[in-house]
């Protein structure tokens, strides 16, 4: 029987101390883990070695089957804690970082040192026969690889993922007909996080046979597709202007690589068009295509084309001038009825511009207008530091000139046509009687011009004018409120 002097009851006690550490005691930094572990492997080894348990050869007998029994037996732990104090060195000292978030490696990588540990204590410790139990065990391997075959191509079909790297934790892809973010990827499959937030497991078998798409790379371009079908009587040349338009209008989308429209393909009742473009970043995404179905939209109404259900006879065709149904599409004036849409119609004035013409400025303002843009592209900017910062663009039914409009207080922005533009001109005097009318018309206007403010602030002011800048504009905004309020009265 083992005595309190004796080294088995040490190397118990070790093994037990090993594991409550192990188990109960909470280190979070991977280096102090890894030095408790060192630390009970080392006093482990000293123990055995000191008290005649080579793991090197047999337990000694000494007529006590009970000593040998756990002598063998902690001589055989003593591998297997060496096989896991060398996994988890290797794993840092040898492994790339990207392979530490995938687990597939780590665990063919630790299942062969433990495989090589478990044969060392068989043929040193237990001095069984090695080359019998490796014939033995092939034998047996053949068997359940026959068993296993579906679980085995799931584990080679990971090794070759995980070496060719299509995907990373973290990446965004399409895997056959399933899209989501890759949240892990172990020996058997790949799991992957969809937009309706659900785990959707995918065997490494069947992502090694079908299509795999990587929204994350490249990593500085991100590609977006809009197909719009297009009734066939309209001319193509018309909806390519005004889908090219659409993707010039939102200064989310890269300029290189440029924006491609086409036509994607012809059916017996429409044509199909399509926008590619790209952004910078993945988030961007959902955004600019929402985005660009509106600008879509709104410049084909600009052109006169009507995006309708194709499948259902086309209506009859609405007896209104291009002033009408622009106003009708410019959000402030969205509660106005027909007769003052009218109205204010027969007083707008129609000016064409080139690209890179000048549509407003304050220093060539003569009086205060509201410029509402029919057709092309428009960039708004503001000078500074010599040169000029763009605010932001403008599409069919936006307009510029409110400040002028409310309190009479002419905007320091320059706006100029990114491509042929057609503007038509609302006057101060013509608009003012709506206003007086239609306080909430006002209120608009002002909630534009906020949004409008906010995003200059940001750009333009210094923290220590940020505040002045501000309280100026919102004084503009409450004065001719307030003016409007008791021409309504």
């Amino acid at each position: 029987m083992p005595t309190l002097t004796d080294g088995v009851l040490y190397g118990l006690g070790i093994l037990v101390l090993d594991f409550l550490a192990w188990r109960f005691v909470a280190i979070r930094r991977e280096q102090a883990r890894l030095g408790l572990r060192a630390l009970m492997f080392g006093l482990s080894t000293y123990v055995l070695f000191s008290s005649g348990m080579n793991p090197l050869r047999a337990a000694p007998w000494e007529d006590q089957p009970l000593r040998h029994l756990l002598a063998q037996m902690l001589e055989v732990v003593w591998w297997l804690q060496g096989a896991r104090l060398v996994t988890i060195v290797l794993d840092r000292t040898v492994l790339p970082e990207s392979w530490h978030k995938e687990r597939l490696f780590q665990d063919v990588f630790g299942a062969l040192v433990f495989l090589a540990a478990a044969v060392g204590a068989i043929a040193f410790v237990l001095q069984l026969p090695v080359r019998g139990l490796l014939a033995t065990s092939g034998a047996l391997a053949v068997v359940l690889g026959l068993a296993i075959q579906s679980t085995l191509n799931d584990v080679f079909s990971g090794v070759v993922l995980n070496a060719t790297q299509p995907f990373h934790i973290g990446d965004w892809v399409t895997i056959g007909d399933v899209e989501g973010k890759v949240v892990e990827s172990n020996w058997r499959a790949t799991s992957l996080l969809n937009g309706q937030g659900n785990i959707v497991v995918i065997p490494n078998s069947v992502a090694a046979r079908t299509n795999i798409v990587n929204a994350n790379q490249p990593s500085h371009t991100h590609g977006i597709s809009v197909v719009l079908p297009v009734k066939p009587t309209i001319r193509p040349a018309t909806v390519l202007q005004a889908l090219a338009d659409a993707a010039a209008s939102s200064d989310a989308v890269l300029a290189d690589p440029k924006p491609i429209v086409s036509v994607r393909r012809a059916t017996n009742d429409a044509i199909e068009y399509e926008i590619v473009c790209y952004v910078d970043t993945l988030s961007k995404k959902i955004d600019v295509r929402n985005d660009l179905f509106d600008l879509a939209h709104r410049h084909l109404l600009s052109r006169g084309v009507v995006l309708r259900p194709l499948s259902v006879p086309e209506p009859a065709a609405e007896a209104t001038d291009e002033k009408h149904r622009l106003l009708c599409n410019v959000l402030i004036f969205q509660t106005l009825d027909d007769g003052e849409i009218a109205e204010l119609a027969a007083k707008l004035t129609k000016h064409e511009f080139d690209t890179a013409d000048t549509i407003y400025t304050a220093a060539d303002e003569s009086g205060h207008e509201l410029h509402i843009l029919a057709r092309g592209v428009a960039s708004v900017s503001v000078p500074k530091g010599g040169g000029e910062i763009e605010l932001r663009r403008l599409a069919p039914g936006d307009s510029i000139g409110q400040s002028g409009i409310l309190a009479g207080v002419r905007s320091g922005v320059i706006v100029r046509a990114l491509t042929r533009a057609t503007v038509f001109r609302l006057d101060k005097s013509a608009l003012t009687p709506i206003l007086a009318r239609r306080p909430e018309v006002a209120k608009e206007m002002c909630r534009l011009l906020t949004e409008h403010h906010e995003t200059e602030k940001m750009l333009l002011a210094s923290p220590e004018h940020a505040g002045q800048h501000a309280g100026g504009f919102l004084q503009w905004i409450r004065d001719g409120l307030r003016r409007f309020h008791e021409l309504a009265i």
